[in-house]
C-alpha cells in the first residue's frame, strides 16, 4: 500500500520557516498529513554558528511540523551550497532519504527557497518526481531565475509564493516557466511573526527591554563583506551612514539589528561613532527577526541599505524607510546577473522622487522586469520590447544607474554605446541568411570574436542576435 502524500519543507532562515507557515495558515500553500522541515544552515562557516532552530523563537513553529532533520548532518563535512549528487547516484540518495527521514513510499511535494541553486536544488533533484512549490522571502523575487533550470524542474513548479512587499507587482521568478505568484496575505504573515515574538518574549534585545514605539531608529546591518560584494572597511562605513541618518532625522537612540547570516563582530567603532553624534546604540541579538521587532515595538525609522526587514516594514507594517548607500552599491555588483541587483534597484527607485515610484505599481513592474530581461534575456526574451520602451522614457542619470551602458550596449538597446559595423544587427542578420559554409561562417565567427572581448556580456550578445534572427 502506497503511503499518503509527504510536504518537505526546506528553509534556512526563521524567516522562510515563517513565511511557509504563514501560507498554510492562510490556506494559498495546501497543508499535507505528514511535514518534514529540512534545516539548511547555509553560512560560510557553519561549523562556528548555530542555526535558527537553536533560537527561542522556533518554539512558535517546531510543532507544526511533524520532524525536523538537517541537511547538514546528512552531507558533513560537505558545505550545503557546494554539493550536490552525481545524476547516476540520485536514485540512490531519494532511497535513502526516504528511509532516514520516514518519508515512506508515496508522492512526496517539496516546498523551498531558491530552487535553481544547491541545497534546495539539490533536493529537487533527488526528488526527481517531487512537485515543486518555491517560496521567496525577500525581494529578489522580483528578479530573474538565476539559470535556466531546465524542464525537468522548471515544469515541475506548481506556484512561487511571495509577501505582498511591492503592492500590484508580479514576481519575475520563475516567470519563464508561467510558474504563477501567489502572495501570503500580510494578516497570516503578522500573526506568525506576533507568535515568534511572544515565544521569544524577553530575549528580544541585549537590553533590559526596547525602547518605547516609535522613539528609536533601527538600523539593519548588511551582509556584503562576508560575501565579497564590499570590503569591510566599506560595510563599515556604510553602517556608520545609517546611524547618520537616524541622528540627522533628530533619533538619539538606536538599535542595530545584525543580519542573522553575518559573522559575528564587534561594534565598538560603530558604537563611539555614534556616541559621537550623539546618538545611544544598542545591539539586539542576530537570531530575532527585525519582524518580531516590528511587533513588539515598532520603530520610528528603519533604516537600511536593500535588507528584505526594509521592504516588510515599509509593505507590511507601514514603518517609515530610508535606504543608504544603494548608488554605490549598484557601481559594485558583479556581474550584472547578480541576484541582488533587482532588490537593490527595486529599493532605490522606493525611495527617488519623494517615492513617487513607489506608488506606482505599473511601473514598478515595468522597471522590475527590464532589469530582469537585462540580467537574462535568454529567458525572458519576451520582456525585451517594453524594456526598449521603459529604457527610452528614463531620464540619463536613472539610466545610468538602474542599468549599465556596456550592457546595453551588448544586448543592442537603447541608452548603449554607438554600434561599430561589426556589432550591428544587420551584419548578424546577413551572416545568418547566407550560406553557413561558406561566407556566413566567417562572418559568425567575426562577429563573436569581437563579441568576446566584452567579457560577461558575450553570451548574452550572441543570444540576443541568434533571437533576432530567428525572428527574422
Amino acid at each position: 500500500m502506497v503511503s499518503a502524500p509527504v510536504q518537505v519543507v526546506t528553509a534556512s532562515t526563521l524567516f522562510g520557516a515563517a513565511t511557509v507557515s504563514a501560507a498554510w495558515d492562510a490556506g494559498v500553500l495546501p497543508r499535507r498529513e505528514r511535514t518534514v522541515l529540512v534545516v539548511q544552515h547555509n553560512v560560510p562557516v557553519p561549523e562556528v554558528s548555530d542555526d535558527f532552530t537553536s533560537s527561542q523563537a522556533f518554539a512558535a513553529l517546531a510543532d507544526r511540523f511533524d520532524a525536523v532533520v538537517h541537511w547538514n548532518d546528512v552531507i558533513r563535512p560537505y558545505h550545503p551550497k557546494e554539493w550536490k549528487p552525481r545524476p547516476a547516484d540520485a536514485p540512490l540518495w531519494e532511497r535513502l532519504l526516504r528511509e532516514r527521514w520516514r518519508l515512506g513510499d508515496g508522492p512526496v511535494e517539496l516546498v523551498g527557497e531558491s530552487v535553481a541553486t544547491p541545497p534546495t536544488g539539490t533536493l529537487a533533484a533527488i526528488f526527481a518526481s517531487a512537485a515543486v512549490s518555491v517560496y521567496a522571502d525577500g525581494l529578489m523575487v522580483y528578479g530573474p531565475t538565476r539559470f535556466d533550470v531546465g524542464h525537468a524542474l522548471g515544469g515541475r513548479v506548481d506556484r512561487v509564493l511571495h509577501l505582498d512587499l511591492l503592492p500590484g507587482v508580479e514576481p519575475t521568478l520563475l516567470h519563464e516557466w508561467g510558474a504563477p505568484g501567489v502572495v501570503v496575505p500580510a494578516e497570516s504573515f503578522r500573526k506568525v511573526i506576533t507568535a515568534l515574538s511572544a515565544a521569544a518574549h524577553g530575549a528580544a534585545t541585549d537590553v533590559e527591554r526596547l525602547p518605547a514605539p516609535g522613539t528609536y531608529a533601527l538600523v539593519l546591518g548588511q551582509y556584503m563583506a562576508a560575501i565579497g560584494l564590499l570590503s569591510e572597511a566599506d560595510e563599515a562605513d556604510l553602517h556608520r551612514s545609517m546611524v547618520d541618518v537616524a541622528a540627522e532625522q533628530g533619533f538619539t537612540t538606536v538599535l542595530l539589528k545584525p543580519h542573522p547570516s553575518a559573522p559575528r563582530q564587534g561594534t565598538e567603532d560603530l558604537v563611539e561613532h555614534a556616541r559621537r553624534r550623539g546618538v545611544r546604540l544598542e545591539v539586539a541579538p542576530a537570531a530575532v527577526l527585525a519582524e518580531a521587532l516590528y511587533e513588539e515595538s515598532a520603530p520610528g525609522l528603519v533604516v537600511s541599505c536593500f535588507s528584505t526587514a526594509l521592504a516588510t516594514a515599509r509593505a507590511t507594517y507601514e514603518i517609515p524607510v530610508r535606504s543608504v548607500g544603494t548608488p554605490m552599491l549598484l557601481g559594485r555588483l558583479e556581474p550584472y546577473q547578480n541576484s541582488n541587483r533587482v532588490p537593490t534597484v527595486v529599493v532605490d527607485a522606493l525611495g527617488r522622487d519623494g517615492g513617487r515610484w513607489a506608488d506606482d505599481a505599473q511601473q514598478m513592474q515595468r522597471l522590475v522586469r527590464a532589469v530582469s530581461y537585462c540580467q537574462q534575456p535568454a529567458l525572458l526574451p519576451e520582456l525585451r520590447d517594453d524594456t526598449v520602451a521603459l529604457l527610452r522614457e528614463l531620464d540619463d542619470a536613472r539610466l545610468r544607474l538602474w542599468f549599465r551602458r556596456n550592457r546595453l550596449t551588448a544586448l543592442g538597446l537603447p541608452g548603449g554605446f554607438p554600434l561599430p559595423w561589426w556589432r550591428s544587427t544587420a551584419v548578424v542578420r546577413f551572416a545568418d541568411a547566407v550560406d553557413r559554409r561558406v561566407l556566413g561562417g566567417r562572418l559568425r565567427r567575426l562577429v563573436r570574436t569581437r563579441y568576446r572581448s566584452a567579457g560577461e556580456d558575450v553570451r548574452a550578445a550572441v543570444g540576443v542576435a541568434k533571437g533576432q534572427v530567428e525572428r527574422g
